[in-house]
């Protein structure tokens, strides 16, 4: 059970993690990567395997995709078994996919294929089979190994789209620093604390990396974390509400809003945002240019990386009487995610796009700049125990009314007694 008072407003908490933006990125950002290029075709190309007539054979597959994406999803599915003779039978479990997926672990009775969608290797690879020796393992990018890559080389999933939760940056805007930003009349940073999402993984910068302020890893993992060392991100957002560097209705703004203000050049940085985000301001407003940069190092020598969830990544029940079929699928899947990669308008991190979507132009340009930039698995999946998402919300509605010295003692302790609960729970 959670503890403590119902907050109205998100994300206050890891929005400080976006400091490092400031201290370690100072001016220094990435050059215009062009506007989405709306040509891009399907691949047609169908596997050799894919080409084998399966007829009569019937395979099942769960899915938490929706809208666009769900529906090119659906088209490859069809192209699939007008190809091989398969019939696919679609759970489209939307909403409830995580407690339904849990409920069928629990009886082992799982989808032939099903989407990991951020928990191959956390939560599922004791349910999947091992693809590392398929054909498309080794097509597979940097930024797709960093998240589903196992310890000993093994992956569960193929990964078609990622997440990539860099800093968008308004090159329209952006002058070297946040006080000459706000003194030229923009907002400097438009970060919101409605979404669950936008910054919460932006804290493993400060926390968890080699080279930071903090190492705390092992303690995180461990259930004997005592968030101390989060008062010193505190401590920097703090100082972003006293310079003035949010929009003073951060606490209620909906990502719709931030897009909107940011395509009418208004504000020049969001952090630990994906691309989606940026081809969503780029199609309301063509003129804007935008780049990505990483999530910055706190400090000189610190980590400059970029947080990376699986997108549309499907994997395989070991225990599937259909083997042969599934993996015909997946590489079927490999070779003709381009409708998928376009609709999901995020990252692609296998080779098979016709044309390139606008996040991978952002994110080749950031390498360009940043070759040091590495990819982590999202910090809340990596590091905390399940049921931590809506604690961080409550938290950060908590900062967002009251950023004095006592309110942050009542933050931290708010975190550590429901991170203690939920992984004592997570042991049972």
């Amino acid at each position: 059970m959670l503890r403590g008072k119902l907050g109205k407003k998100a994300m206050a908490i890891c929005l400080a993690a976006s400091s490092v933006l400031l201290i370690a990125c100072g001016g220094s950002t990435a050059q215009e990567s062009g506007t989405p290029d709306s040509s891009a075709k399907g691949t047609e190309v169908a596997s050799e395997e894919a080409g084998t007539n399966f007829e009569g054979k019937t395979i099942e597959i769960a899915t938490y995709l929706s809208g666009d994406t769900l529906s090119a999803y659906k088209q490859v599915i069809a192209d699939f078994e007008s190809e091989t003779g398969v019939k696919v039978t679609l759970d489209e479990y939307g909403d409830d996919y995580e407690s339904t997926m849990k409920t069928r672990m629990a009886s082992n009775d799982l989808p032939d294929i099903f989407e990991t969608h951020g928990w191959s290797l956390i939560r599922y690879k004791e349910y999947l089979t091992d693809l590392s020796g398929e054909a498309w393992a080794s097509e597979l990018n940097n930024a797709a190994l960093g998240v589903i890559k196992d310890s000993d080389d093994k992956l569960y999933a193929l990964m078609t789209t990622g997440s990539c939760l860099g800093t968008a940056v308004n090159m329209n805007v952006c002058n070297a620093a946040c006080d000459k930003i706000k003194a030229a009349g923009y907002t400097p940073v438009a970060n919101y604390f409605t979404s669950a999402g936008a910054l919460a993984n932006a804290n493993g910068s400060w926390l968890s990396y080699e080279g930071e302020q903090f190492n705390d890893n092992e303690a995180m993992l461990n259930g004997t974390w005592d968030w101390q060392n989060f008062g010193v991100i505190l401590d920097y957002l703090q100082t972003w509400f006293d310079n003035g560097y949010l929009y003073e209705d951060c606490g209620t703004i909906k990502q719709a809003d931030v897009i909107e203000r940011c395509a009418q050049n208004e504000c020049a940085f969001v952090v630990g945002i994906g691309a989606s985000f940026q081809t969503a301001v780029v199609a309301q407003n063509p003129e804007v240019k935008m780049a990505m940069i990483p999530i910055c190092a706190s400090k000189e020598g610190g980590a400059r990386f970029c947080g990376i969830g699986e997108g549309a990544s499907f994997g395989i029940w070991k225990d599937t009487d259909e083997m042969e079929v599934c993996k015909a699928f997946l590489n079927y899947v490999s070779q003709n995610a381009d409708g998928i990669n376009a609709a999901a308008g995020e990252i692609s991190t296998l080779p098979c796009e016709t044309t390139k979507s606008y996040g991978m132009q952002l994110m080749e340009e950031m390498e360009s700049h940043y070759p040091d930039v590495f990819y982590d698995n999202l910090w809340d999946r990596k590091y905390m125990p399940s049921g931590m998402w809506s604690v961080f919300q409550v938290a950060a509605g908590m900062f967002c009314e009251d950023q004095s010295d006592e309110s942050k003692a009542e933050v931290i302790e708010y975190l550590k007694e429901n991170y203690t609960d939920l992984y004592e729970a997570a042991q049972e």
